[in-house]
């Protein structure tokens, strides 16, 4: 769902089994959790308990917010995959500075 993060966002895992959630014992939710692949631990983003700011975008109250490079988009009337971390051929990257450092 667009949360108007910039990251892509979801509200829930693919499958339940397809990754792990850092435990956070007495962590507070909203400041996020660490997502790791449960088949090779690799960092795939974080997740954090706000999701109710977005209305019902979060059906879960959860917001995972997912690095672009972990993802493989599939287009909805077929064709081809494309990768997160490759860009397109003639593709532009460009990147934003950052909202929280200066």
């Amino acid at each position: 769902f667009d949360s108007g993060t910039g990251w892509p966002s979801f509200d829930s895992a693919i499958a339940l089994d397809a990754v792990e959630v850092e435990d956070l014992g007495m962590m507070n939710m909203m400041e996020g959790a660490e997502v790791r692949c449960r088949t090779c631990g690799g960092h795939l983003g974080d997740v954090f308990g706000d999701g109710w700011r977005y209305g019902t975008k979060s059906k879960t109250g959860k917001r995972y917010c997912i690095n672009g490079a972990a993802l493989v988009f599939r287009p909805e009337g077929g064709g081809k995959e494309l990768r997160g971390d490759i860009p397109p051929l003639n593709k532009v990257i460009q990147y934003e500075p950052s909202m929280y450092r200066s």
